[in-house]
């Protein structure tokens, strides 16, 4: 067991690690690094796990220990997420190396071809219930209202795709979404 001095020497050298190996991730995310600093990483939470299983008589070194290694854990499971999203895409590095998320806008959850066929049958509906089939300015509002309740509706499903149908009830046609 160490006495009061030698304890708080092992947690001053314990922080300034966690610091040090802070600093070596962030500029791994800045893109000054080229490889992640992982060896040191564990090296620092084998010695963090090694002082969890010393009894640490003094309250105020316990708390301060316990501290550290709640700040070094919660830090590490940063640094695991980030770099998970680094390596499955979601995020990217920028020209200058820094890391970007979301870098690609999400693709439009209904194909324009699927617009135009969605319209080529409203316009035959209605023409088949006896009403006008509208002029061209209206189809480019209806393409345009489709367009963005498809965006709506896939933002509310998560970003999946969107088809339209056209169904005719009581003698009117209706444009009725599905989340495929």
């Amino acid at each position: 067991m160490a006495n009061g001095a030698d304890m708080k020497e092992l947690l001053d050298r314990i922080e300034a690690e966690i610091a040090g190996i802070k600093r070596q991730y962030d500029l791994f995310f800045q893109g000054a690094r080229r490889s992640e600093p992982s060896d040191k990483r564990r090296e620092v939470e084998e010695t963090v796990r090694r002082m969890g299983q010393r009894k640490i008589v003094n309250s105020n070194d316990q708390f301060r220990f316990h501290s550290l290694q709640s700040r070094f854990y919660s830090l590490s499971n940063l640094w695991v997420r980030m770099v998970r999203d680094l390596e499955e895409g979601r995020t990217k590095r920028d020209p200058s190396g820094t890391l970007v998320r979301g870098a690609s806008p999400p693709p439009d959850p209904v194909d324009p071809a699927h617009i135009e066929q969605v319209i080529a049958e409203l316009v035959e509906a209605r023409r088949a219930c006896g009403l006008p089939a509208g002029e061209e300015k209206d189809l480019s509002a209806t393409r345009k209202a489709l367009l963005a309740r498809a965006r709506e509706i896939a933002g509310k499903s998560g970003g999946r795709k969107v088809e339209f149908r056209i169904s005719v009830e009581a003698g009117k046609p209706k444009v009725k979404a599905r989340v495929s």
